[in-house]
């Protein structure tokens, strides 16, 4: 419940100023973004990388209680929960889209919230750079890194196990766990166990015998 209610904090705080003029007749910003927050807690499930939600979200609101131009609220709340998501440490299928539209089965001064996962390619957030000078990107938040093809981050080379490891970030900071494999991770030297491991910008990491430079975009 208190992660809700910080993410409903942070949808409010993405709309000051803005509900004012998209809304009407008693709709309040509350009851908006408590709906959205709570769908998203509803929506959780688990995956092989770990927690993940959904990424599509569509509140319904009374045709009275829409003024008209809510682009700008839809933006401004995909930005908000996206950045949730990422100090939740929740993983993402795709995007964020959050729209808003018209429903007459919607109580005057109330609002309806679904929610959908979207598959679709996400931004980098971090990159992993060889010696050589070529780069992975690392798109997923809790993303598994290995050779398989059912990895998010593919790393083609004999000594790396197919899930060798996940590398995800939370509260303002990048981890990574080892995933039991054949020839170990390390972060500058220091071996990674099953344990999350926090991940400095910039540091070295080592999968099985393979240097990266592990660096925040």
């Amino acid at each position: 419940m208190k992660l809700a209610r910080q993410l409903e904090r942070r949808l409010e705080d993405a709309l000051d100023g803005l509900a004012g003029r998209i809304f009407r007749g008693g709709l309040q910003v509350p009851e908006l973004t408590a709906r959205l927050a709570r769908k998203a807690e509803l929506a959780e499930f688990k995956t092989p990388a770990g927690p993940a939600t959904a990424n599509h979200f569509r509140l319904l609101i009374n045709p009275a209680n829409l003024e008209g131009g809510s682009e700008r609220v839809s933006t401004e709340l995909s930005e908000a929960f996206t950045a949730h998501a990422a100090e939740r440490g929740w993983r993402l299928e795709g995007p964020v889209t959050v729209t808003i539209g018209p429903s007459t089965s919607v109580g005057v001064g109330s609002a309806t919230c679904e929610a959908t996962v979207v598959p679709g390619q996400l931004p980098t957030w971090a990159t992993l750079t060889d010696r050589n000078g070529g780069v992975v990107q690392i798109r997923a938040n809790r993303a598994l890194i290995g050779r398989s093809t059912d990895a998010d981050v593919i790393v083609n080379a004999p000594e790396i196990s197919r899930l060798h490891a996940l590398i995800y970030r939370q509260d303002g900071e990048a981890y990574i766990v080892d995933r039991a494999s054949a020839n170990g991770t390390e972060i500058d030297g220091v071996s990674v166990k099953k344990s999350p491991m926090r991940l400095p910008d910039g540091s070295v990491l080592t999968l099985a015998n393979l240097d990266f430079r592990f660096q925040k975009s």
